[in-house]
């Protein structure tokens, strides 16, 4: 599974709207690359790494086409880091933030995400990938949960895009989605008495406790994103929080063992609770 999330990071990199190689050599090792000849295509680009000076303007240009046709998410996170720190005032520094931002998320590393796309926003304002890094910046803070900071970003890419319908599209859809978890996070309970399956701890046996939130909304939403994967889910009242658990599970290893797939579903970390 790893290395088919790898491929397809690697092929949605060559397929973006990045800036285009300028040296004719680069370019090749692209065109190798989309073609399938990925050892063709970095034996091109290295030789030409290899060839040209670090001072050199065509040097950030080379890393970034060799981050580009890596072969594992390790060699294009560290060529994509190059570019971005050593050579930040480069034509090609937006880009490799962009593509960090992406990287990180596919990996679901939301802060990691956040802080590259904040880079991005604030370090290249007339970036033409500015629209597209708010769009995974968004993204990121969304499944964060910082939903002010994902309606702010959101909002931005509109500004940023006018042409591109399709990223438009996107944006406007990241917004509204983004909205709506604000209304629901703000809005509090809906009656005074909730109903009592929402409430109850439910039935003894141990579960894993995912989260804890202050309004009925907020926890709602990830205990439906729980029911989306086939996790059964329970909202708690306790302490004056909604406290959002998945279970309930025989024993203390089979609670212990379902935290991979549980954090794959919502996130952040999910630890053992027993009720008795």
């Amino acid at each position: 599974m790893r290395r088919t999330v790898i491929a397809l990071i690697a092929l949605s990199a060559l397929a973006s709207p990045l800036r285009a190689q300028t040296d004719p050599r680069l370019t090749e090792a692209v065109r190798l690359a989309r073609e399938g000849l990925g050892d063709s295509a970095r034996a091109v680009a290295g030789r030409v790494l290899n060839a040209t000076a670090p001072t050199s303007a065509l040097y950030p240009e080379a890393l970034h086409t060799v981050a580009l046709v890596a072969a594992t998410m390790e060699d294009k996170r560290l060529y994509l880091q190059r570019v971005a720190i050593e050579y930040s005032q480069s034509d090609w520094a937006d880009d490799a933030r962009l593509e960090l931002s992406q990287l990180a998320y596919a990996e679901r590393k939301f802060d990691e995400a956040v802080r590259h796309a904040e880079r991005l926003l604030s370090d290249y304002p007339l970036s033409p990938q500015r629209a597209t890094g708010a769009l995974w910046g968004s993204r990121a803070a969304f499944d964060l949960r910082q939903y002010p900071l994902a309606c702010q970003w959101a909002t931005i890419g509109l500004q940023a895009t006018s042409e591109d319908v399709e990223l438009r599209n996107q944006l406007d859809f990241q917004r509204q989605r983004c909205e709506a978890a604000l209304r629901a996070q703000t809005a509090g309970p809906v009656t005074p008495n909730p109903p009592a399956a929402t409430t109850r701890p439910g039935g003894p046996g141990w579960y894993l406790q995912i989260a804890a939130f202050k309004t009925r909304g907020a926890a709602e939403e990830a205990a439906d994103r729980l029911t989306r994967a086939k996790l059964t889910s329970l909202v708690v009242q306790d302490d004056g929080f909604f406290k959002v658990r998945a279970g309930p599970y025989p024993t203390r290893d089979t609670a212990r063992d379902a935290i991979a797939a549980v954090k794959r579903a919502v996130g952040g970390e999910p630890f053992v609770v027993q009720v008795k």
